[in-house]
């Protein structure tokens, strides 16, 4: 069973820093391993769902929310492997 709440929560959390210039602050590459760290972290240790707190971020930052890998060919914010 996959933690909804905190999932959700972490969206919000990233949708924050966007809006307050955090992404932007960082650049594109740490951005990028920040939320990575997040996520993983936040499956692996909380059984958060990345489909979930990458849904509206995701894209943005080039990450697909199925895998978490870093691509640029995103279709509403999955990679090809994760759209099939």
């Amino acid at each position: 069973m996959s933690n909804h709440a905190g999932s959700y929560l972490l969206a919000e959390v990233l949708q924050m820093l966007r809006r307050n210039g955090v992404f932007d602050q960082l650049g594109p590459e740490k951005s990028q391993q920040l939320v990575l760290e997040i996520a993983n972290r936040a499956r692996r240790h909380y059984d958060c769902n990345p489909l979930e707190i990458l849904e509206e971020e995701g894209a943005r930052l080039g990450i697909c929310r199925g895998c978490l890998a870093v691509r640029e060919d995103l279709d509403n914010g999955l990679c090809p492997k994760c759209k099939m």
